[in-house]
């Protein structure tokens, strides 16, 4: 695994909009945390463009993260939003200037293609808020910890128990991300061996049954066989259909991976919630999970 430095006052980083364009201008307000922080942001040329609901055409997506990736001065990119179109522009990324610049991609939602591809080419990725949603009411302890791990390489998180929770400890890689994109990218280059890691998941607004059928999709591939732990975030307004299911996502959830033995996490605080914390992906951390606390561990080498 390749390791990228923390950031330090001064350092220059990228805003672009690899997927949909912003819905307000709260992401002006997240700008400005940056540049708080130290941080001297530089706009990619079409980070507020439009293309039907797409930040720009493929082209300009892509150029603007191009850029980004290939500039040596730049030492993080900062997605606005998430949203759709990561996927479309993925394949024509060149990463072979990222590989001699490596850097911090900081995003969730859409924008786990791109943090799952960087962990398939064995390259660290942060899932974390982005600026669009930098201020929203209860995530101030999240935006925090995103800047201590940025600046200082360290973070350490304990939330408390859930009743599905399987207990265990375990040092391993996380992959994943939404769990809607990253079972699109099955079969792709952008999906990481997940060989002994810790798959973390979270979704917004999937009916349930749909929920279930990823799951499905997640055992029938292999790949839940295959991890050595979990960690399980928001589903946030995931709600039955006319298709019923009859549990909840995370009783769905526990029932698919019921039949596993790794140490199981459920509810932890990471997804589309106000409290979304950090999760360092692709590199190895540390999960304990017992009956009083789960906490979760990573230093950056």
């Amino acid at each position: 695994m390749h390791i990228i430095p923390c950031l330090k006052p001064g350092d220059k980083v990228a805003i672009v909009s690899p997927a949909s364009p912003p819905k307000s201008t709260d992401w002006e307000l997240g700008l400005k945390v940056l540049e708080q922080w130290g941080l001297e942001v530089i706009c990619a040329p079409n980070h507020l463009n439009t293309h039907f609901g797409l930040a720009g055409t493929d082209q300009q997506r892509l150029s603007d993260l191009q850029w980004a990736l290939n500039e040596p001065d730049i030492k993080a990119i900062f997605p606005i939003r998430g949203g759709y179109g990561t996927s479309r522009i993925i394949d024509q990324v060149d990463f072979s200037n990222f590989a001699k610049y490596p850097k911090w991609i900081v995003g969730f939602s859409d924008i786990t293609t791109l943090l799952m591809h960087l962990n398939a080419l064995d390259f660290p990725s942060l899932h974390a808020p982005m600026p669009h949603n930098f201020l929203q009411n209860g995530g101030d302890i999240a935006l925090n910890n995103l800047k201590k791990f940025l600046f200082e390489g360290e973070f350490n998180l304990k939330t408390p128990p859930h009743p599905y929770n399987t207990f265990g400890k375990v040092e391993a890689p996380i992959i994943g991300g939404n769990l809607s994109i990253l079972v699109h990218l099955i079969g792709t280059p952008s999906f990481p061996n997940p060989e002994n890691t810790i798959l973390f998941i979270e979704d917004i607004g999937e009916r349930l049954y749909h929920v279930d059928r990823m799951m499905v999709q997640l055992k029938r591939s292999g790949i839940l066989s295959q991890l050595t732990g979990m960690i399980v975030g928001g589903f946030t307004d995931c709600e039955e259909a006319s298709l019923q299911i009859g549990k909840d996502a995370y009783g769905i959830i526990a029932e698919h991976t019921q039949d596993f033995n790794y140490p199981i996490a459920f509810d932890f605080p990471a997804g589309h919630i106000p409290n979304n914390q950090p999760l360092l992906m692709g590199q190895k951390i540390s999960l304990l999970i017992n009956s009083t606390e789960v906490q979760l561990t990573y230093t950056n080498p």
